[in-house]
């Protein structure tokens, strides 16, 4: 069957399960978003490119699928390079439509699309041919959600309406579980079985190995921690001692720094999960994961199992129980974590910790929690729970302010029937904000959280600390509440928590559309470590 390039490459992805494209049309991807749309797909316009690549990334962290956006080429695609190399760092399987400038002498729009693409780290593919197009698109789609990868694929504007020939491609994206080696498995259960402290740390790739892990853990004796990417996997669990590193408890870090085996499964071990190297330092890491590069990326680990995180704890629990009997936790591991109550609402200031732990009680348990980036972030990732791994999403991996709206917009267009909750302060609000009207075009069950103490957080407490003038980071913004209900979402401002209370008891579990709440705070309150 004979059809144009656009139409199938819209016929390639809907047939692959993407169903949803975020985006903006201009010239160079006009063509086969009009393609999509015609042939049942759904288009989701934002107001800028950097919103659509950070919505499609959402979309992605919060999914088994890929997160696809589709931008023009030139200035629409040099507006998504910070956006596009936060979704780098972040590992998420992405794909990242575009088309190259017709083939004309000085036209505006000229741009390196690969060289600009290889900047950000992403993946490039051109279509060079409409014979091959099917082809070098369904390579483009493998390669992102083979690889956790965002994918530029540039279909040049001279192709879009070329004949093209074939059938239009399904892919797959289920990824093979890895069953591990022997040699590997017996030096890794070596080090474990003669443990005296262990612990179980999960991570973002440990995907959904719960039950084994928690398995594991008893077997061990071990207690059970995530990374933060995967806060929540343990959620009520005996022996959860949360977060490891420098966001978790301080009680929980004394007792991971006194471990003498981490058993790491799907887990990076960044510093900020080490705390610096504290977890770890007094004894050995196992790491076991899908991806042998991830090994040694951050230190050297005592011993590495490639393996799928639920395979591999299984075949450890069936290897250990023939050996030895379940162990007992080591002393001064806390049967249950601690119970989390609200502070009190008397008083007339708005303290951020009172204030989240307040939000963290009072909002739905089945919420998705996205946070932009900011000095309130450490206040927001201790209190700020979630009840599952991979509920939670941060935009810190580029360090870029700006990027969480835009995201919540991604993950609550994936999750229509959930609560998605986004915290902001309030520099990287204002920068975000517009990503609103699509919210409210959507009607989206979005709460947007504005950490606002009218500065730049990070930058007054840098120059406080520095000996030097902080009102140099302050900043005067318009209201938010009343910038939200300009957008047509509700708004609210509280300077109290009996005001943020009121106004939390009114949202209800799923409010009918996009809700920005401004917490009115002092900078000079906000824990900056």
């Amino acid at each position: 069957m004979s059809l144009d390039v656009s139409t199938a490459v819209a016929r390639t992805l809907l047939a692959s399960g993407v169903e949803t494209l975020t985006g903006l049309m201009g010239d160079g991807n006009l063509p086969h978003v009009v393609a999509f749309i015609e042939h049942g797909g759904r288009f989701v316009p934002t107001v800028d490119e950097s919103g659509a690549v950070s919505a499609a990334d959402g979309m992605a962290r919060t999914t088994s699928g890929l997160g696809a956006a589709s931008v023009t080429h030139g200035p629409g695609f040099t507006n998504t390079l910070t956006a596009l190399t936060e979704a780098v760092r972040a590992r998420s399987p992405l794909l990242l439509l575009t088309g190259d400038t017709p083939s004309v002498p000085h036209h505006l729009q000229r741009f390196d699309l690969e060289a600009a693409a290889r900047l950000t780290d992403a993946a490039y593919v051109r279509v060079t041919s409409p014979a091959d197009a099917v082809g070098q698109l369904e390579r483009a789609m493998r390669q992102a959600a083979e690889r956790s990868q965002p994918v530029v694929c540039d279909i040049p504007l001279d192709l879009a309406s070329a004949p093209c020939e074939g059938p239009v491609a399904a892919v797959s994206f289920d990824r093979p579980r890895l069953t591990p080696d022997d040699s590997s498995l017996d030096a890794a259960l070596g080090i474990v079985a003669s443990a005296r402290r262990p612990v179980v740390l999960a991570g973002r790739g440990a995907g959904d190995a719960r039950e084994e892990l928690l398995l594991l853990a008893g077997q061990l004796g071990a207690p059970v921690a995530t990374t933060l990417l995967a806060k929540g996997m343990f959620a009520g669990e005996s022996g959860d001692l949360g977060v490891a590193g420098t966001v978790g408890r301080t009680e929980s870090l004394r007792l991971l720094a006194e471990s003498d085996c981490v058993v790491a499964f799907g887990a990076s071990l960044n510093r900020f999960t080490t705390a610096d190297g504290l977890v770890g330092s007094r004894g050995a890491v196992v790491q076991v994961d899908s991806d042998a590069d991830a090994f040694g990326r951050y230190g050297t680990p005592s011993a590495t199992v490639v393996g799928d995180a639920g395979i591999t704890a299984g075949r450890m629990r069936a290897l250990l129980a023939e050996s030895a009997p379940a162990a007992p936790y080591w002393p001064g591991v806390p049967a249950a974590p601690p119970e989390r109550v609200a502070d009190s609402e008397e008083g007339s200031g708005l303290d951020l910790t009172a204030a989240l732990r307040l939000v963290d009680t009072a909002l739905p348990v089945d919420r998705l929690v996205v946070s932009d980036t900011g000095r309130f972030v450490y206040t927001a990732w201790r209190e700020l729970n979630v009840a599952a791994a991979g509920d939670f999403v941060h935009t810190l991996n580029f360090a870029s302010i700006g990027l969480g709206i835009a995201t919540g917009v991604g993950v609550s267009l994936a999750h229509r029937d959930r609560l998605t909750l986004v915290v902001a302060g309030d520099g990287g609000a204002m920068m975000g904000l517009g990503e609103l009207a699509t919210a409210v075009r959507e009607r989206l069950p979005l709460l947007v959280l504005v950490a606002n103490d009218a500065a730049y957080g990070m930058e007054f407490h840098h120059l406080r600390g520095a000996g030097r003038d902080p009102d140099h980071a302050r900043m005067a913004w318009p209201d938010f509440a009343d910038v939200a209900r300009g957008y047509g979402a509700e708004g609210h401002t509280v300077r109290s928590l009996a005001e943020l209370r009121e106004v939390l008891d009114s949202l209800g579990p799923l409010p009918a559309g996009p809700v920005v709440l401004a917490l009115e705070l002092d900078p000079a309150t906000i824990a900056g470590e």
